[in-house]
């Protein structure tokens, strides 16, 4: 981004100054003159010193308007109220006297006389003025009343080109009949024939914008912006002649914004010409008196409060007659203005892609996660830095942010990782950047944790299923053994201590017996060897 400054020499001084002189008409006695480095400066205002803040709207194109500003700054204890009255911002003691939060430093003093200007001209305005400011440059004079920030616009018609200043005295009222000087203050402004303006150089993803640097196959926009604030070019028919130094051609448009590409690196100086056709007005028609334009400033002149009065010799020109039809050229006003710089093409990183994205579940001793693995790939220069972003579904709340350094290498294809313990969907922003280049490339995934268990689990699991199976094991075991073996009935084996055995023989014994027994013995025999 490049941005040309308009070249105006503008200096703020509010230094107290010497030759600021009187006119014949001035009202000493309502406005004084105090000298520099009068003792009574210092207690001009209360609680302190007031400063000015003077500036400009120049350059100022020839014959357009050039607008001068003034703010008062009032001491930190002090503040500015919306209707411009000035109050104590907390309560204190300033010389001995106390004040309160909010109470006027100047309180209103009686308003039943006539408000004039130091010329005696009266102030047509409701209210009676806080402030005078009067205005003084060419050897005339203008005034205006108002509050503590304050204006003055002049026309430059018949002014010579170059610098001038501006000197301004400042005027507080403070009694019936009674204004107060605060200081004095200077300006400097100029007066062009070349049409000021700015140009700015843009181009997407540029890393550092102003340095100049720019990458080729992408387009750069030129913007103009045209300084003209008192709209003396809104009837100008303006043309923009381009020449971008790569041996393109020329391109001349009313657009105030054009693009162009540079398809190889280097060196470039690409420049433009402006051109403002303006109507002139003094090919408008007459309007009963003759046309009257100012003549070489004097001495004597005086404006009151931006209104040109008489006091200063006139140029008259003659009356048209009405069947006169001046030539194009008489009737329209020509001006220029130019602009060129410098500036570098580079190759830079062309295209950024995701080709591939593969996920996996990685177990971890407190918890799983879910591993994405994005595969990007990128063309033109190599990259020194890659960034991802992981943002919501929505791809507005960043999540989690990872910048790398990249290794150099022959090709541009990057493996980035990264490790999700929630499922969902998410947006991810990639960007690889290098010292003069920057490109970018989005996706949207979605992130599935599945039914995958822990190693404990699978552990504890695996114990199940095997206690399962000797469960079921020993089930079927204690079945077939009491199938097959019944015992037998009374009346049937001999009386003795077998029957009693016999009769423990259950199903739960067995099954007991059975996790119990040890080697081969058989601890509930239900036949025994002799016969029965």
């Amino acid at each position: 981004y490049l941005m040309v400054v308009f070249v105006a020499l503008i200096f703020d001084i509010s230094e107290p100054r010497n030759d600021f002189t009187r006119y014949p008409s001035w009202n000493t006695k309502m406005y004084p003159i105090w000298k520099d480095g009068d003792p009574r400066y210092k207690e001009s205002w209360k609680g302190g010193k007031v400063s000015f803040n003077v500036g400009n709207d120049s350059p100022t194109l020839t014959g357009a308007k050039v607008t001068f500003t003034i703010d008062l700054e009032f001491p930190h204890i002090q503040r500015v109220q919306p209707n411009g009255e000035v109050v104590w911002a907390e309560d204190g003691t300033v010389n001995g006297t106390k004040y309160h939060a909010s109470e006027l430093v100047y309180p209103t003093q009686n308003t039943e006389w006539e408000a004039v200007f130091p010329d005696g001209i009266p102030v047509k305005t409701d209210k009676k003025p806080n402030y005078v400011f009067v205005w003084k440059a060419w050897g005339q004079y203008w005034q205006v009343a108002d509050g503590p920030s304050s204006s003055l616009t002049i026309d430059t018609d018949g002014i010579p080109l170059g610098s001038y200043t501006m000197d301004v005295v400042i005027y507080h009222y403070r009694s019936k009949e009674k204004f107060i000087p605060l200081g004095y203050a200077s300006n400097q402004f100029s007066i062009t024939d070349q049409i000021p303006f700015a140009v700015s150089l843009d181009q997407v993803n540029d890393i550092v914008a102003g340095d100049m640097h720019f990458i080729q196959n992408r387009a750069i926009a030129f913007t103009i912006t045209l300084h003209d604030p008192s709209e003396y070019l809104s009837n100008a028919d303006i043309t923009f002649n381009w020449d971008f130094g790569d041996e393109s051609g020329a391109l001349i448009t009313r657009e105030l914004t054009v693009t162009h590409t540079y398809i190889s690196s280097g060196s470039f100086k690409p420049q433009v010409v402006i051109q403002a056709v303006i109507p002139d007005k003094a090919c408008d028609p007459p309007v009963g008196t003759p046309t009257k334009a100012p003549g070489p400033p004097t001495d004597q002149g005086i404006t009151d409060a931006n209104r040109p009065m008489t006091l200063i010799s006139m140029v008259v020109f003659a009356k048209r007659d009405a069947d006169h039809k001046p030539s194009d050229d008489d009737c329209v006003i020509y001006r220029y203005g130019s602009f060129c710089t410098d500036i570098e093409v580079f190759e830079g990183i062309e295209k950024v892609e995701i080709v591939q994205m593969d996920t996996a579940v990685m177990a971890t001793p407190k918890m799983d996660k879910n591993v994405l693995d994005i595969t990007v790939t990128c063309q033109g220069s190599l990259p020194k830095e890659v960034c991802s972003v992981i943002l919501d579904a929505e791809c507005l709340r960043p999540i989690h942010t990872a910048c790398n350094m990249v290794e150099p290498s022959k090709e541009c294809q990057l493996v980035l990782h990264h490790f999700f313990s929630d499922s969902g969907v998410y947006c991810i922003n990639v960007s690889m950047a290098n010292d003069v280049s920057l490109a970018v490339t989005s996706a949207k995934f979605s992130v599935n944790m599945g039914s995958s268990v822990s190693p404990s689990g699978t552990i504890i699991m695996l114990w199940g299923v095997l206690l399962l199976v000797l469960a079921v094991g020993i089930v079927a075991y204690s079945y077939k053994c009491f199938k097959s073996y019944h015992c037998l009935k009374e009346g049937v084996v001999s009386r003795g201590p077998q029957l009693s055995q016999a009769h423990s023989c259950s199903g739960a014994s067995i099954i007991w017996k059975l996790l119990n027994r040890q080697g081969a013995v058989d601890n509930c025999p239900l036949l025994q060897e002799k016969l029965v």
